[in-house]
């Protein structure tokens, strides 16, 4: 009984899977004041989400410019060549 339920209620941090409408309401708020300041930004949102499932949820799935797909030849060379020179760092 040491925690409390706060089932239901809407100011309590939402976990799990994104919706589209918290994707397009973090665009939204992106594209209009920038990205950075995490936590603030999840707070004036709107979005009832941790700075830091913000950021990583922008960084690693809706940022524009992420490259999405297989590695190239080149990259995959490059890869190798580094592993060998520094391992695993």
């Amino acid at each position: 009984m040491g925690g409390s339920c706060k089932e239901g209620k809407s100011d309590e941090i939402r976990r799990g899977p994104w919706t589209l409408e918290e994707d397009n309401l973090l665009i939204r708020y992106i594209s209009s004041h920038g990205d950075g300041r995490w936590n603030s930004l999840a707070r004036s949102s709107g979005l009832n989400r941790t700075g830091k499932s913000c950021r990583l949820r922008w960084l690693n799935y809706l940022k524009p410019d992420i490259k999405r797909g297989n590695l190239t030849p080149q990259e995959q060379l490059l890869i190798l060549e580094l592993h060998a020179k520094w391992g695993n760092r």
